[in-house]
């Protein structure tokens, strides 16, 4: 099992991504973000949105 906290990654979230593989988690974590945080991700430059997805990655973790 995988975990992933936006937390993490420096945003004031209690979201919590868990699933089996990373690409799982990214999904959720990538959906999550498109609501909850979509003026943070509708101001990103792809540039920037390849950053927070390499980020993201970094911080998954197993539990």
């Amino acid at each position: 099992m995988l975990k992933f906290a936006c937390k993490d990654t420096g945003v004031d979230c209690d979201f919590v991504a868990t699933g089996e593989t990373v690409e799982e988690i990214k999904e959720k974590a990538f959906a999550h973000a498109g609501v909850v945080h979509a003026e943070i991700l509708n101001s990103m430059t792809d540039e920037q949105k390849a950053d927070l997805a390499k980020t993201l990655e970094a911080n998954i973790k197993a539990v």
